[in-house]
């Protein structure tokens, strides 16, 4: 029982601790009080006047009833219990609150925003999958696939980009849309270049409409001979002046050897690793190399976990209030203390 008396003391804390300095004043007023008062009761007679202050008991004093000992002896009693009171008073404001237990997290609720490249050089099959080549596009599908199948409470938006940006899927909940419009993500739907700069500045104009829950943007393309209006850094600037972090994941190999021996008619182009690694440097936000299927997979998996992480804030904890019980306790004292003087009054005048 001590262990959890104490446990329990602990845990008890003020929202208003500048209020209990007051105590400390009225704890010296009534101590100053009480060395007087004594000071009085000890007084005697005194021969001579030494100066304005002091005080000369009657020779007579010890003849006189004893009411004027029980009337200060009352006087102690009711200042002792106002004083009492005041202290109660200036507990309650300064609002007692006893920590309880942890509150339970709440859930993870982010807006992410994919910025798919689905430009010409996305039907490259630079990936092996079960010993088979596999172009870049369908294992980006099938990451994203995975990743709606596992979701919960956050909403995700598919922007597809390639001479130009076009929001595929703006955002939502709604898995089943997102599945039915994930199958429509397809090479050359928006053209045969490449422009990231331009689908990383629609993204930030979208995704700033909704600024309320914790926002972030992944890019996925190879980055390779960039086009457009606006160049990938002068986006990655805009999504930095907008607090946005931009997630770089490079899609397809790094080198040259990882190109595909049959001709397919396309100029093979690695993956620039160094241009994608700068934008996410500036936005805060870290860049990944997908070299194949897994490790695709890996880099969202880490860039979701490392939000998640970011996203955690102080323990929070259950607070229950007290002020109620001093302040309580102190209009109870106030009223049987006013019920007590009246009574002995009324019994006093018959």
């Amino acid at each position: 029982m001590v262990e959890d008396t104490s446990i329990m003391i602990e845990r008890i804390t003020f929202n208003h601790s500048e209020w209990l300095w007051l105590i400390a004043i009225l704890v010296i007023i009534y101590t100053l009080f009480l060395y007087y008062g004594k000071q009085d009761k000890n007084t005697s007679l005194i021969d001579g006047l030494s100066g304005t202050s002091t005080r000369v008991r009657h020779p007579l004093y010890k003849f006189l009833s004893s009411s004027y000992q029980q009337h200060s002896n009352s006087n102690f009693t009711t200042i002792t219990i106002y004083w009492l009171i005041l202290v109660l008073l200036v507990i309650a404001l300064s609002e007692p609150i006893q920590i309880g237990k942890k509150l339970p997290e709440p859930p993870r609720q982010r807006d992410i925003v994919f910025i798919v490249d689905t430009s010409v050089s996305m039907v490259l099959k630079d990936y092996t999958l079960d010993e088979q080549r596999v172009d870049r596009m369908s294992v980006v599908r099938a990451t994203l696939k995975n990743f709606i199948d596992a979701l919960k409470g956050d909403k995700v938006s598919i922007i597809a980009f390639a001479d130009t940006a076009h929001v595929l899927v703006p955002l939502t909940s709604d898995v089943h849309l997102l599945k039915s419009m994930l199958l429509r993500l397809r090479t050359g739907i928006a053209g045969r270049g490449s422009a990231p700069g331009d689908a990383i500045a629609l993204a930030v104009k979208q995704i700033i409409k909704h600024k309320r829950r914790h926002q972030i943007m992944i890019l996925l393309t190879d980055a390779a001979l960039p086009i457009g209006s606006i160049k990938p850094i002068q986006a990655a600037n805009i999504a930095a002046n907008a607090d946005l972090p931009l997630y770089t994941v490079a899609v397809g190999a790094d080198t040259y050897s990882a190109e595909e021996k049959r001709k397919t008619g396309l100029i093979y182009h690695p993956a620039d690793r160094i241009l994608l690694a700068k934008m996410a440097s500036l936005t805060g936000a870290q860049s990944y190399l997908a070299g194949n299927s897994v490790s695709l997979q890996t880099a969202i998996k880490d860039i979701e976990q490392l939000e998640f992480e970011q996203q955690k804030t102080i323990n929070k904890y259950y607070r229950h209030s007290l002020y109620q019980w001093p302040l309580l306790l102190a209009l109870s004292l106030l009223t049987l203390f006013q019920v007590r003087h009246l009574v002995f009054n009324r019994g006093k005048s018959r």
